[in-house]
């Protein structure tokens, strides 16, 4: 029986340890820097994944280009009848001929308009007398000469590069325009954090005054209407206090998403963070004049990925339309051809020229000075935009300085306070509970310079991200 009980407590042991662990495991949570949140976000966020797969659409079409003009091979196959009489001394039209082939059809094209077509082949007659496979081989080549434009590949491949570049150039400024958000959802969660823990010092304070009013009532020291004053302010800041962690809570989960952050990470909030330090440092080393909007709209013109997407655009019209014109050129190819068993070969030199085109000349010309009309109206537009957008950006600098301003008078004034306050504790003349309070006065001031000046750090850095520097 006690051999039993043992097994049974055994097991039972076994089976909690099965369960506890697994959830164990599951609340416990990897602790990772910014630096590493960011590196995740690049990777694995949402918001990137589009663009990603633009740019890995057209790799792939890129790549598919390359293995076009790779060796293909296929195999071909016939049977064939007739009644055509290949030997003059059979005269029967009522003979058939029964003819099978079965071959391997090689061919490579390359970028500089060459293609080349080798085929091995296998041919077996089927009726009439039995005779032994006939072995036969052909290679044909093909080579333009005149005038020198690039293969269909080669337009292909240049113009697939092209939009290799605009998609990439376009994945990078969103990727850096991200780590600028997730660079402020960070400073946003260390100024909520530190709002969290200012609320619940008030609260418990709060709440002090609430049981002290409490106590004193008993003893006659307080009436009902005091009690109940108490009472809403201590309801006042637990409504504070859980609003605070609620904004809190919400914005995390919100950056966690935008990182696209798996459960069970979680990012460290440090104010001295050494990642976050290095960006201030790199800020505070760039020579910028804020004040020259000109200079800085020439860093635009040359940076911004839109304007540099037009320009490959019009540059590949451009391209597009200089291939047109030497099409129109007399077209020279030369070619051979080899065939075995008949041991014959051939070269040819052919030449063509297009006398009458129905107009499609004049129309193709204008086609493009449409497009090119149409590329140089977009840029010019592009251009108005990001005017706009700098003035825009160059403005909440100017604003994020003033806030800056503002909120460094209001600390000094809350620090000149709490010394007030401090030499009025230790003369007696408050107590330590008004001298808490008055306290987190200075805290909150504290916290909103902080908040202000990165909000100006924030609002530099999207003008070096827009003009191209970063």
């Amino acid at each position: 029986m006690k051999k039993f009980k043992i097994k049974k407590l055994i097991l039972f042991s076994l089976i909690c340890c099965l369960v506890l662990l697994p959830m164990a495991s599951l609340h416990a949570e990897e602790e990772i820097s910014l630096e590493e949140a960011i590196a995740w976000g690049l990777n694995q966020s949402y918001s990137l994944s589009e663009y990603k797969e633009h740019v890995e659409q057209v790799q792939r079409k890129l790549a598919k280009i390359k293995a076009s003009l790779s060796w293909q091979a296929a195999l071909t196959g016939n049977i064939a009848a007739d009644n055509q009489v290949n030997n003059p001394a059979m005269n029967n039209p009522d003979q058939e001929n029964l003819q099978m082939e079965v071959g391997l059809q090689g061919s490579k094209a390359y970028l500089w308009g060459m293609s080349v077509g080798p085929k091995l082949s296998l041919k077996k007659e089927l009726s009439g007398e039995k005779a032994d496979p006939e072995v036969g081989f052909s290679f044909n080549l093909t080579q333009k000469l005149y005038p020198c434009i690039p293969s269909t590949e080669e337009k292909e491949y240049y113009t697939t590069l092209r939009t290799l570049r605009k998609v990439q150039d376009n994945l990078e400024w969103q990727a850096e325009s991200k780590k600028v958000d997730w660079l402020e959802g960070y400073l946003n969660l260390l100024h909520l954090q530190e709002k969290v823990k200012i609320a619940e010092e008030q609260y418990q304070l709060a709440k002090n005054n609430f049981d002290l009013t409490l106590e004193r009532e008993k003893i006659g020291e307080a009436g009902k209407q005091q009690v109940l004053a108490e009472q809403v302010k201590l309801k006042q800041a637990e409504y504070n206090m859980k609003q605070v962690k609620n904004s809190f809570v919400e914005e995390e989960d919100k950056w966690y998403l935008e990182l696209g952050l798996p459960a069970g990470k979680k990012v460290q909030l440090l104010e001295e963070n050494i990642y976050f330090q290095q960006i201030k440092e790199e800020l505070e080393r760039s020579v910028i004049d804020w004040n020259d909007s000109d200079q800085l709209m020439m860093m635009v013109a040359q940076n911004h990925y839109q304007l540099v997407a037009n320009q490959l655009d019009q540059e590949q019209l451009s391209q597009e339309w200089e291939w047109k014109q030497a099409e129109r050129k007399p077209e020279v190819t030369t070619g051979g051809t080899y065939n075995y068993p008949d041991k014959q070969w051939k070269i040819n030199l052919n030449l063509s020229y297009k006398i009458l085109d129905g107009g499609a000349k004049k129309l193709e010309s204008q086609d493009y000075q449409a497009r090119l009309s149409s590329l140089e109206r977009e840029y010019e537009n592009i251009i108005g935009s990001l005017q706009i957008q700098l003035k825009k950006l160059l403005g909440q600098v100017s604003l994020a300085d003033l806030q800056v301003e503002e909120k460094d008078i209001q600390y000094q004034k809350a620090f000149l306070e709490k010394e007030v306050y401090q030499k009025q504790l230790e003369k007696g003349l408050i107590t330590k509970q008004e001298w808490k309070e008055k306290s987190l006065a200075y805290r909150n001031a504290e916290i909103n310079i902080k908040d202000a000046r990165d909000k100006a750090f924030l609002s530099r850095l999207r003008v070096l991200h827009f003009v191209g520097m970063i």
